[in-house]
């Protein structure tokens, strides 16, 4: 095969008809061609690779993004649970009192309902017992005499 020399003109004609003897009179061609690919696919990388340095700026946008949310609804939570602890003990000793007093309402009605049997039963039991306890006297004082 004959060496490529830039100072001689070689004919056109035989390598636009056939395009194989391009690769055997200039062999600079071949070796252009692939770098001229091998460029094409740098650039494609490079272009691929910008392109996924921009997505993962927005993943990393995105990301800090919700990570700001997850700390809003921490503190959110937080301050929530502390509302619901601080209301479930005011219910408690709101529950508390009630029963209190419901127990004060019942005791008090059952005492006023005690009392009033009491005054009710006992006055005739006093009665009754003063009679049989006159006759017992009577009794006792009239044998004596």
């Amino acid at each position: 095969m004959p060496a490529y020399h830039p100072q001689i003109n070689y004919p056109e004609a035989p390598l636009q008809c056939r395009p194989w003897l391009r690769d055997l009179y200039h062999p600079s061609l071949q070796a252009g061609k692939e770098l001229e690919q091998c460029q094409r696919q740098a650039d494609e990388v490079t272009e691929i690779m910008l392109n996924n340095f921009d997505k993962v700026l927005e993943r990393d946008g995105k990301l800090s993004e919700l990570e700001q949310r997850s700390d809003q609804l921490l503190n959110m939570s937080s301050a929530f649970s502390k509302t619901t602890k601080t209301l479930a003990q005011k219910k408690r000793w709101e529950n508390i009192r009630w029963r209190i007093c419901l127990g004060l309402v019942v005791g008090g009605g059952l005492l006023i309902i005690l009392i009033v049997l009491l005054v009710i039963f006992l006055p005739q039991r006093s009665e009754g017992s003063s009679g049989p306890q006159a006759q017992d006297s009577g009794a006792a004082s009239g044998p004596g005499d």
